[in-house]
Parts: structure tokens; C-alpha cells; sequence
């Protein structure tokens, strides 16, 4: 914690710069060089974590000027014009984006010698609903579901979700993403320090930082529900109810997204959030999130953008994956729709994308279709994200989700739980084993990619069948009325 204190204000300059609330005009300004900076590769302890370096090593990663932040007499000069607010830096694209509410003093901006562009971002707040589809069916039945367990762990609803990759093996193990480290970046985590599917996650004191960079008002537990869903789907745990697939991993919670808006903004956010779960060390990032189209249709992507190598979002996600980080991202939830395709980031070429299925591995009609635009094999994978039971913070109650924004956080979970069995791999042969072990590896397709994996296999592979799994009992008939919610993200 004292080192991630220590260069947190290195790397946002909190204690120089004001942040911008308002919603003005707002631009993406990249510089031209990183010239002059105070900060050195020789020295990386003044801008990564101890974790973030021992991540690099370990993988024979190098530090680059890539990695240096951006230079902050550049900011300093931006932040003097008098209409203009610094929002968010991004050392990959030596850039930052700023709030700025006069033409003049954007002019003068773009004659300055260290600039090199700059683009508009965000024209204005133009609707106030939410993005996510939000429905919510109260239940007036008392079904009564059979709660299923092994001698370790309850299950309970999560278990057929689970079974379906053969998590169970890992978790029996002892392998559940215990010193693992997930940064999910979402849309908020509305109360979720409250709920008691989180108890054991908070009062052992596994959620490390919290970050927003949206509004910078350094609360992200009162924004929106959509990432406590996501969270609970990995770290949820009520003992004879539920159980994640990583409960015992550790996790940076970071708000990127606007819920009430769509602007090209947000995925300028993503970027500077995976900059952070880079810095503080994460392990792997989930990002629930995907752009194709937005408020203002000048921003737009096109399928043929979604190439892996055109959105800034997209190269971030790789820039992440090359840093060692293991990227998670959902496909997209446009398999109905007109558009059909993935979302971005979804189309970067080294990152794990996830589409959609239910608990029995069937297709799930919304999950967006690959390939991406350049040929690639999108999503990789499948894991269960239609009737998803999951925890949102209106009730203590399971209830069920709708989206590759679930699919996502499940196959994050897992990978903790492979990564913590097998440290002696990279990231990248984590992927290359998970996609090994799902059933579609000999013959991929277009909507679920290489398929489903099975974790029991992916971890055999590796070390052997001389561990066993233990028997599955019926233990007891559970009672409990379970609502339905279904969500675009």
C-alpha cells in the first residue's frame, strides 16, 4: 500500500492539477516527444509498483520510454489557459484529454511546439437514460433449486455455470485467485462495500484501490450497478448460495464509463485506467465494456475499424497485453442486432474475448459475432452469460443477468484461478492453454470462437491427472424467489 501511495500522485498529478466536473467541449491532445522528462527508465520505482516491475521481469519485459508518464511541464502549460481543465493523462499515447470551454485558448493550445494534435472527444451530455437495458422481473414463484456442493466449496446457485468449465477442479485444489490481482474497469460498484455477498471480499481487505475517471470524485461506490454485477460474478460469496470463480483474488475497482452517455471519451478513459492497472501491478484487467457507435454519429466506428489496431482502445488493450497483463474483454451483445459484429476492445489480437452462452453451453442469440475486420478469431472463447445468476445492490437476493458483460468476469475469475496454479506461465500462454482446452479448438468458429474451455483439461495439460476430483453431493432444497435482469453491457 505505501508503494502504491507513493507514485498514484506521481502519476495523476492530483496535487497540481484541477479536475474538471462540468460537461463542456472536451479534446484529446498528443504531444509530440516525452523530452526533458523528470522521470527515467533506470529508475522505474518512481512511476510503476514493485508489483508492476516483478510482473515485467518475470516475463523479460523491458521498460521503455512507453512507459515514462507524460511529460508534466506540458500539462502544467496546458492547464494555464484559463477555460481549460485537465482531465485524464495517458503515458501510451503521450497524451491527455482536456475540458476546454474556449475556442481561443484551444487555437493558442494547438500552437504550441509539443503539440502535436488534438481531437474532440465529447460535444456534449445529449441524453440522460442509461445505456444498459435494464429490466428487472421480480419473481412471484418460490422455486425451489437444488443447491449443489463438493466437501469445499457450496456453490449453490453459481454451480452449473461453474461446473460447465470444470472450475471446480481448481477450486478443490486450493486454487481459487488467491494472490492474483483483477482490475475491473466498469461504470461503478454501487454499494458494493455494503452487501453481504462481499463481506468476506472488503473485511479482508482484498479490494486494494478504487479509482474514478469519469468524475475524479474518488467514489466509485455510488455511480451505477453494472460493475457490482460484474464483481459479484467473480468475488460474490454467500456459503450455501453462491460462490465466484476467483473469491479469493484481489481487485482495483476503476469507473472509465458514463452510464448516461456514449461518447469516444470513455474509451480515452479505458486507456487511462489500464494505464493504472498497469502501474499498481494488476494481473489481469476485465473490462465489461465495448464501443461501436455513439451520441455524436461523427464519432462512429465502422466494422472495418474494428481491425485491432484503429481504436485507441483497442491498441491500449494490446499495449496492456504487452506489459504482461492479462486483458479480459466482452464480445458485445449486438449477435441480434443490425450491427452483428464484436465491439472494440473486443478486437485486439492479443487480449481473451468472450462471448456468450447458458449453463449448458448453447449459443446465447445476443453474443456478438466475429471475426474481427482483419480475419482474427473473435471472441476466443464462451463462457455463461445468458440466465447468469449474479448479485446487483437493490437486494440481497440471486438474480439473473443477460450479457457478455457476465461471460466476461466468469472467464476472469478463472483465469485467476489457472494463472495461481500454473505462475511459471505468461499471459500469453495462459490464453494459448485456455483456448487449447475448449471444445471447439480444432474447429473455430464465428460465435463462439474455439469455444468452451475446460479448465480441469487446460491445468492437466500442464501438471498431470494426478490430482482427482472430489464427488458432488445434494445437500439440501433451497428455497429462494430469484429475479431476472437483463443488460446490454
Amino acid at each position: 500500500m505505501k508503494d502504491l501511495l507513493k507514485f498514484l500522485v506521481i502519476i495523476f498529478c492530483s496535487s497540481n492539477f484541477t479536475f474538471a466536473q462540468q460537461d463542456t467541449l472536451k479534446y484529446w491532445i498528443q504531444f509530440t516527444d516525452k523530452n526533458n522528462s523528470s522521470f527515467s527508465i533506470q529508475n522505474p520505482e518512481q512511476f510503476l509498483s514493485t508489483k508492476a516491475i516483478l510482473r515485467r521481469l518475470k516475463s523479460h519485459i523491458p521498460i521503455t520510454i512507453q512507459d515514462l508518464p507524460v511529460n508534466e511541464a506540458y500539462i502544467i502549460r496546458i492547464a494555464s489557459f484559463p477555460s481549460v481543465s485537465i482531465l485524464n493523462p495517458s503515458k501510451w499515447f503521450n497524451s491527455i484529454t482536456i475540458s476546454c470551454s474556449d475556442t481561443n485558448d484551444l487555437n493558442q493550445i494547438l500552437l504550441l511546439p509539443f503539440v502535436k494534435k488534438a481531437e474532440l472527444v465529447q460535444r456534449m451530455k445529449l441524453k440522460n437514460d442509461t445505456k444498459f437495458l435494464e429490466k428487472i422481473i421480480n419473481s412471484e414463484e418460490k422455486n425451489e433449486i437444488e443447491i449443489t456442493t463438493n466437501i469445499h466449496y457450496p456453490y449453490g446457485y453459481s454451480f452449473n455455470q461453474s461446473h460447465l468449465h470444470h472450475i471446480e477442479h481448481l477450486h478443490n485444489l486450493g486454487f481459487n485467485g488467491e494472490g492474483l490481482t483483477i482490475a475491473v474497469i466498469d461504470a461503478g460498484f454501487e454499494n458494493a462495500q455494503n452487501m453481504t455477498c462481499f463481506k468476506d471480499l472488503f473485511q479482508s481487505n482484498r479490494v486494494i484501490s478504487t479509482k474514478d475517471f469519469v468524475d475524479h470524485d474518488g467514489d466509485v461506490y455510488a455511480d451505477h450497478y453494472h460493475g457490482t454485477a460484474v464483481l459479484s460474478t467473480i468475488a460474490g460469496k454467500i456459503e450455501g448460495q453462491y460462490f465466484g470463480t476467483a473469491t479469493e483474488a484481489s481487485f482495483h475497482l476503476l469507473r472509465s464509463e458514463n452510464a448516461t452517455t456514449e461518447t469516444i471519451i470513455e474509451e480515452d478513459n479505458w486507456v487511462t485506467a489500464a494505464e493504472y492497472a498497469d502501474s499498481v501491478g494488476a494481473d489481469i484487467i476485465n473490462s465489461s465494456l465495448g464501443y461501436t457507435t455513439f451520441d455524436d454519429s461523427l464519432q462512429n466506428h465502422t466494422y472495418s475499424d474494428l481491425n485491432g489496431n484503429t481504436t485507441r482502445i483497442a491498441i491500449a488493450a494490446d499495449i496492456a497485453a504487452s506489459k504482461g497483463i492479462l486483458v479480459v474483454a466482452s464480445a458485445g451483445n449486438s449477435g441480434a442486432d443490425a450491427w452483428r459484429y464484436i465491439s472494440t476492445p473486443a478486437d485486439a489480437d492479443s487480449i481473451l474475448t468472450v462471448g456468450a452462452v447458458d449453463s449448458l453451453g448453447n449459443y446465447a442469440f445476443f453474443s456478438s459475432v466475429g471475426p474481427s475486420s482483419d480475419g482474427d478469431i473473435k471472441p476466443n472463447v464462451a463462457s455463461v452469460g445468458f440466465g447468469t445468476y449474479l448479485f446487483i445492490p437493490y437486494n440481497e437476493n440471486v438474480v439473473k443477468g443477460n450479457g457478455t458483460s457476465f461471460s466476461s468476469p466468469m472467464m476472469a475469475g478463472m483465469v485467476a484461478c489457472l494463472w495461481q496454479a500454473l505462475p511459471e506461465l505468461n499471459n500469453m500462454e495462459i490464453i494459448d492453454l485456455i483456448q487449447k482446452s475448449s471444445n471447439q479448438f480444432s474447429a473455430p468458429d464465428s460465435l463462439l470462437g474455439y469455444g468452451i474451455p475446460n479448465f480441469e483439461k487446460a491445468y492437466s495439460s500442464i501438471k498431470g491427472n494426478q490430482d482427482t476430483i472430489s464427488d458432488f453431493e445434494i445437500i439440501s432444497i433451497y428455497p429462494n424467489p430469484v429475479e431476472e435482469i437483463n443488460l446490454k453491457y
